[in-house]
């Protein structure tokens, strides 16, 4: 089918932008990898791709960008969208704090992993005009031992148009290990998903999110110093990433022996005083649960054990 390939929606430079939002750990990258070969090589597009991942490790909010264009159509090797024609939302509760309805593009194609119906997806989104597509990717993920990634690519392949059989077969072939889990959560979520339309009826437009801050290359301290009173965690708040999962502290178990900090995903989350721990900022817990396992048991037992915030 190399060629014959359109892309049903794209901007005036020939671009469709697909955006996919999700947590560290959620397949988002690999997922956008996939999507990414199956257009390049198998439907004779182009584009590009950039993925947030890696140093914000398991449990971080991140997101995976991939420009569709036609083959010819100058394009960057990477950089992200925020205009998104196409919005992959791995769990429905990052909308409203990722603010993931800024940007879109008029007649968008939302596609969420969510048991709430497709009107109340458009409301958290404030989606001007487009698509909501529903699916629960998370129990058909679980119920076919495959990963969250599959469904929810599952379904936007199909909405982009590719022959749901040749990505099936690509699927097949990428991973022959896991084919059976993988096509079978292909087929329950092209099955499940609920979808519904809405006109421009509602909700304006919204203009992109501005990622970049103010201080760059050109503006920046002699040295690339950086102005810490203006570039400061105090304000952060990671609870989104550990979704109300943090390890509960036990000062009269805990023996301040230090493991924890060397697996920490964030340092910033374990609040230690003249080498003495205190307890954890929940603010800066991504929830991983790294310092749990690696936690000693003294005589009292564990300084960190597993509770959900």
């Amino acid at each position: 089918m190399t060629g014959t390939y359109q892309l049903p929606i794209h901007d005036h430079r020939g671009f469709c932008h697909i955006l996919l939002s999700a947590l560290g750990g959620d397949g988002a990258n690999m997922g956008g990898k996939l999507l990414f070969k199956i257009g390049c090589t198998h439907f004779g597009l182009d584009g590009g791709y950039d993925a947030r991942y890696g140093s914000e490790k398991k449990g971080t909010a991140t997101d995976v960008s991939v420009r569709f264009c036609p083959v010819g159509t100058p394009v960057r090797q990477s950089g992200p969208t925020a205009t998104p024609h196409f919005l992959v939302i791995f769990h429905d509760d990052l909308i409203v704090p990722l603010d993931l309805g800024r940007g879109l593009q008029p007649d968008a194609v939302c596609i969420v992993n969510s048991i709430k119906p497709p009107e109340q997806i458009r409301r958290d989104l404030q989606l001007h005009s487009g698509k909501v597509v529903c699916v629960d990717a998370t129990k058909i993920a679980y119920q076919s031992k495959s990963r969250l990634n599959m469904p929810l690519v599952a379904i936007l392949c199909h909405e982009l148009g590719f022959p749901d059989g040749e990505v099936r077969s690509l699927i097949e072939k990428q991973w022959p290990k896991a084919a059976e889990s993988n096509l079978a959560a292909f087929s329950s979520a092209v099955g499940s998903c609920v979808g519904q339309s809405f006109g421009a009826n509602g909700y304006p437009l919204s203009t992109p999110t501005v990622s970049r801050g103010p201080i760059g290359w050109r503006n920046m301290l002699n040295g690339g110093t950086i102005d810490a009173l203006t570039h400061t965690t105090i304000n952060r708040d990671n609870r989104i990433a550990g979704r109300g999962r943090v390890p509960r502290f036990d000062a009269a178990a805990c023996n301040s022996c230090g493991i924890c900090l060397s697996v920490c995903s964030d340092p910033g989350g374990l609040l230690w005083r003249e080498g003495r721990m205190e307890g954890i900022d929940e603010h800066f817990c991504k929830g991983c649960m790294r310092c749990v396992e690696v936690c000693p048991t003294t005589k009292k037992g564990k300084g960190l054990t597993f509770d959900y915030a």
